[in-house]
């Protein structure tokens, strides 16, 4: 057991690694030290999987693409198809996994730690097929942190909670907390740069007094918001109408402007840099790159393609199947589609119900043979106890009763005679 996790030495070596290259803190050695616990407390897969993230965003002939799991079993899917991230969406935990007793809107309604809990089933469900298949390692999981849900403490004890959850990379937002909306509807109120260089540096403490290398992203939403709180920093100024609204905050006059000066405050204190669109616009997207590689060449750009554009009859055939391609040309390496889960899970069953009303078991008929094409591919669902674990704990039933115990499962499971 380390028991000088604190010390002088152990803390100036961790962040004088090679990893912070390029990375400034508004805090010192003496204050991570003073934070420490003398034995090092942290999750293993939060360490392994932030330094495999690390190492894939590194690569430079690929990026990353990934889709956001609404749901445990979604990101097992991924899982089995060898995704190398899983995208974790505060928007979906709103929608369907949050904690609370209702589902929501994305307005930071659920409570705090139901993306840390999220995280965390998912990673268990990942950790047990893996013991099952004989595997050796979990995919990094990227989360939404939202606006922090707070200032700088809930953004510090919000990513001590996502590290032991075993996450890998987290994003904040740089808007307004208590008035924090999805990217892509109206509303949207950003704080000054100042303010959330604050959260990121409050983040990236966390991250350095539980010793776990978490990629820190920082998303603006910069581009699209109407409203920002105040014209305090100087920074922002000269984007910012001197009109203030009926709601105390000041009018943007040129978010372009905006979201590439915040983008390239927040490039000193963030391992990757999210600004959010409204639409997918590859002439933004150039200048917005062009702009923090002039200033900072080896910064990793993120971008959302969110099902929340319009992608029909935008794009030629050959322009949608280029678009990531075009995107990782100009400096884009990592690449998700947000809501993926929410979209396929909602439309699927929609699909389903609307076919079987009325008691047309045809539906499930043609559900089955659906499945069944896909078992050649490598799917497993159709055999539905065994990929919720049943096979594990048979495993435990063989260990402690016997194999020739009548109270084992696989027995008599019609999934074993039938499919």
């Amino acid at each position: 057991m380390d028991i000088n996790f604190n010390s002088e030495k152990v803390v100036k070596d961790y962040l004088i690694s090679p990893r912070w290259e390029g990375i400034k803190r508004k805090y010192s050695d003496k204050d991570v030290q003073r934070l420490r616990p003398a034995v090092k407390i942290t999750n293993s897969i939060s360490e392994h999987c932030s330094n495999k993230l690390w190492d894939l965003l590194k690569r430079k002939e690929t990026w990353i693409s990934g889709l956001g799991a609404a749901t445990a079993q979604q990101a097992l899917q991924m899982f089995n198809l060898d995704y190398e991230i899983i995208y974790v969406s505060g928007w979906q935990i709103a929608a369907e996994s949050n904690v609370g007793n209702n589902t929501y809107p994305d307005l930071s309604l659920y409570p705090s730690n139901s993306t840390p809990n999220f995280v965390t089933k998912i990673n268990n469900t990942l950790i047990r097929k893996i013991t099952e298949t004989k595997g050796t390692d979990l995919p990094p999981i990227i989360a939404d942190g939202e606006s922090g849900f707070g200032g700088i403490y809930n953004v510090y004890d919000l990513t001590s909670q996502f590290i032991k959850a075993g996450t890998a990379g987290i994003h904040f937002e740089d808007q307004l907390a208590s008035e924090k909306k999805c990217g892509h509807v109206g509303g949207k109120v950003v704080i000054p740069t100042h303010e959330y260089i604050k959260k990121l540096n409050a983040s990236r403490l966390s991250t350095d007094v539980a010793g776990s290398p978490v990629l820190i992203i920082a998303r603006t939403d910069a581009l699209n918001a109407k409203l920002i709180t105040s014209d305090f920093d100087d920074r922002d100024k000269e984007f910012i109408s001197k009109e203030r609204t009926s709601d105390g905050y000041f009018l943007i006059k040129n978010n372009e402007g905006l979201a590439i000066s915040k983008a390239l405050a927040y490039s000193e204190y963030a391992d990757v840099i999210w600004c959010e669109t409204n639409t997918p616009d590859l002439g933004f997207a150039k200048e917005f790159a062009d702009e923090i590689k002039n200033h900072f060449p080896k910064k990793i750009l993120a971008y959302n393609c969110s099902p929340s554009f319009n992608w029909m009859n935008k794009f030629s055939k050959s322009e949608i199947e280029n678009f990531q391609l075009t995107l990782f040309e100009l400096g884009y390496k990592l690449q998700f589609v947000s809501l993926a889960g929410f979209h396929s899970m909602v439309s699927s069953m929609y699909d389903l119900a609307s076919k079987y009303k009325g008691g047309n078991m045809s539906a499930i008929v043609e559900l089955q043979k659906f499945e069944n094409n896909l078992t050649k591919e490598g799917y497993t669902g159709i055999k539905h106890q065994q990929e919720v674990g049943g096979d594990y704990y048979e495993k435990i039933g063989e260990a402690l009763l016997g194999d020739d115990s009548e109270l084992l499962s696989k027995k008599d499971s019609t999934e074993n005679t039938q499919f």
